[in-house]
């Protein structure tokens, strides 16, 4: 007992400034440890695939800057916030109710379900946020979206509905393409492809209005072809029949020529001489008024 009142007395008689540096280190440990806490949660992580958009909310300065985060770990103020975008290969597509509705040259309504390919180009990513302010989906499906609206609705009044609906659905989409390409290049956003996804939608009574016309299309031209084939056929008869004509006049030709020539070899002297190669040596038996067709005495 007399030893726990002699502890007691001597930590009673302690200096008052050893009390108060031991209270200020627990202070200091207390308030340490949230403020490391903090510190390691100031540190933001850019996965590869993305690049970092720093707004700092503070100061003079406040606004977006300039310089983007690369892959690897940053250490971040508190007062600075970190807005993550992706630059690999990006697609969307637009379907259902978000399909786009446009007019073609005839005022009739098309619907076209369509997907898109693109990249962010790192170093303009900055500026991207900057102009727009919101994340890359708001992006897409808001103002890549009204480029793609425009684009569209542009190349569709050049056109009819059936050179959409036929021979020329591959031009509208390439044009379509070049033209959101050429209005993002600027902002940094890479078109890389625009495509329809299954096919253009148009209102059944166009569809089948469309479809007679293809289909007496292609029998006036069967009958077209059929009727070719009819005077092909015709003219090589007649290229045939004048051939027969002409070999039988040179045949015949050939044939008068030889009997005139025929004609005009023979002479009493041949004739005679071939009857005399013919003939047996035997008299006939009977003999009448007419001399024999062997004159022996010549």
């Amino acid at each position: 007992m007399a030893r726990d009142i002699d502890v007691t007395l001597r930590a009673r008689a302690k200096p008052s400034f050893l009390r108060t540096l031991e209270r200020n280190k627990i202070f200091i440990a207390l308030l340490a440890v949230p403020l490391f806490v903090m510190w390691v949660l100031c540190f933001k992580i850019i996965s590869p695939g993305y690049v970092g958009v720093v707004v700092d909310l503070l100061g003079n300065k406040k606004g977006v800057e300039e310089k983007p985060l690369h892959v690897g770990m940053h250490w971040i103020a508190p007062w600075k916030k970190v807005y993550s975008f992706p630059v690999f290969e990006q697609n969307d597509t637009w379907q259902a109710q978000e399909a786009f509705f446009f007019q073609t040259s005839e005022g009739l309504n098309v619907q076209a379900e369509v997907g898109i390919t693109f990249h962010l180009e790192p170093e303009y990513i900055p500026t991207i946020f900057q102009r727009y302010r919101r994340g890359m989906k708001e992006i897409t499906h808001t103002f890549i979206r009204n480029y793609m609206r425009d684009a569209i609705n542009n190349e569709a009044s050049r056109l009819k509905i059936e050179e959409i609906y036929s021979s020329k659905k591959t031009e509208f989409l390439v044009n379509v393409q070049q033209r959101v390409k050429n209005d993002l290049k600027e902002l940094g956003i890479n078109i890389t492809r625009i495509y329809l996804i299954d096919q253009f939608h148009f209102p059944q009574s166009v569809v089948d209005a469309l479809n007679s016309k293809i289909a007496a299309i292609q029998r006036a031209e069967q009958r077209e072809n059929e009727l070719r084939e009819a005077e092909a056929e015709a003219k090589k008869l007649v290229a045939k029949a004048q051939g027969d004509a002409k070999c039988v006049m040179i045949e015949a030709e050939a044939e008068a020529r030889s009997n005139e020539l025929v004609a005009k070899s023979l002479t009493d002297e041949l004739i005679r001489w071939q009857a005399l190669q013919k003939w047996d040596g035997k008299l006939p038996q009977v003999t009448g008024q007419s001399v024999p067709f062997v004159d022996i005495n010549k």
